[in-house]
């Protein structure tokens, strides 16, 4: 289980693939950044960032195939408001 600072440094790494060009590594990155907030789902309790958690693992695969631009807008929302939850439950 990541800690809250590892977590982050997954999710801003995966706001900079997602406002990137969505090459072989950058959804690789995305891939991982999905993987990590849907492990972190299960340990969560309820509350923002546990939502903030979910959303990224329903937003981000859809970018790991054909994206169009709801699917990179709806992605990259969801990253942001992970960063803010994250940051804000920081010790």
């Amino acid at each position: 289980m990541a800690r809250i600072e590892e977590e982050l440094v997954f999710a801003k790494q995966a706001k900079a693939a997602i406002e990137g060009k969505l090459t072989e590594q950058a959804i690789k990155v995305l891939r991982e950044a999905t993987r990590i907030a849907m492990e972190q789902v299960v340990f969560s309790g309820e509350g923002p960032l546990r939502d903030a958690r979910h959303n990224v693992g329903v937003g981000l695969p859809p970018m790991t195939g054909a994206q169009n631009q709801d699917n990179i807008d709806k992605a990259k929302s969801a990253i942001e408001a992970w960063i803010k939850e994250l940051e804000a439950a920081k010790p």
